[in-house]
């Protein structure tokens, strides 16, 4: 997404909640999406789906063009236009995604304690050699059950036992573990895609993204109180750079040709009326995730109920 030669999506998706699928109660399409031609195919299949994957959290993802990273006029421009991006992500709980202190629950401090911490494998050796020795921050590092290769990132449960000096090792559990179990936000996953068409397919959650909203100046403009969402599973904003979303489309091989309103269920102006001549794209971020927050949230409270 953005130059021709090298355009990324990055997605970033603030750890919010996974549910059904959409029903909509106000219709924000304009046209048939990309998304629900796909979406046809696997209806089905998801009809079937047991229960328990009915109830999983659902998340909401965001998609940023790479091209706003590239006009950055110098290396350091560029880092800190990233932590602006990451920082809007951390705060709005995005869950796919970048850098200064985010102050995420899984960036824990030394004298903290949580049920779950983020840590590194150690090349230490242990007298049992099905246990590996794992910094994850504190005063001591804590040995884990299981047999890992120096350097590796993993999430440890860290159980009600405080005692740093025990034997009893700690469970290596999987990164969702927190979210699932404890309602926690951890953090958010970055994912590159060489263009927009690749956000969309290589998506990591099982049925894909099934609500696609593009944001653009020239989108349709409808108060945040006014807008309803349709229930979701998997949601993804999409922000164009520098020629916004429409670009992007017209760049990429495998949408040539279509309307940015066939590409998206949704496509909104979250700041009308602006007063400035153009809205960068760091800063579209921050208003659209604070213009969607509620509707996000009605949404959810549809499922919870």
């Amino acid at each position: 997404m953005g130059k021709k030669q090298k355009r990324a999506g990055a997605e970033t998706e603030a750890e919010t909640v996974e549910n059904d699928k959409p029903e909509n109660e106000l219709d924000l399409t304009n046209g048939d999406s990309y998304k629900k031609k796909r979406r046809g195919r696997m209806r089905n299949k998801e009809r079937n789906e047991s229960d328990k994957e009915a109830k999983e959290i659902p998340t909401v993802s965001i998609a940023v063009s790479g091209s706003i990273i590239n006009n950055a006029q110098s290396l350091e421009l560029a880092t800190r236009l990233a932590g602006q991006i990451a920082r809007a992500a951390t705060i709005f709980r995005i869950d796919e995604g970048m850098l200064p202190p985010l102050d995420a629950p899984h960036h824990l401090r030394k004298h903290e304690w949580a049920p779950f911490r983020e840590g590194v494998t150690l090349n230490e050796k242990l007298p049992n050699s099905g246990e590996t020795l794992v910094d994850v921050g504190l005063s001591r590092s804590v040995v884990v059950n299981q047999a890992l290769e120096p350097g590796i990132r993993v999430t440890v449960a860290m159980g009600t036992n405080r005692n740093l000096d025990g034997d009893s090792p700690r469970q290596v559990v999987s990164l969702s573990k927190p979210r699932e179990e404890a309602g926690m936000y951890w953090g958010y996953r970055v994912r590159y895609a060489s263009n927009i068409s690749s956000v969309f397919e290589d998506c990591p959650y099982q049925g894909g993204y099934d609500h696609l909203i593009g944001t653009s100046e020239h989108g349709l403009i409808i108060n945040s109180s006014e807008l309803s969402l349709p229930t979701f599973r998997h949601l993804l904003i999409g922000f164009g750079g520098l020629a916004g979303l429409e670009e992007n489309i017209e760049e990429d091989s495998n949408l040539k040709g279509k309307d940015v309103r066939e590409v998206f269920d949704s496509y909104l102006n979250t700041c009308p009326h602006q007063g400035s001549r153009t809205i960068r794209t760091e800063e579209a971020i921050l208003i659209s995730l604070q213009y969607f927050q509620e509707p996000i949230s009605r949404a959810m409270q549809r499922v919870q109920h």
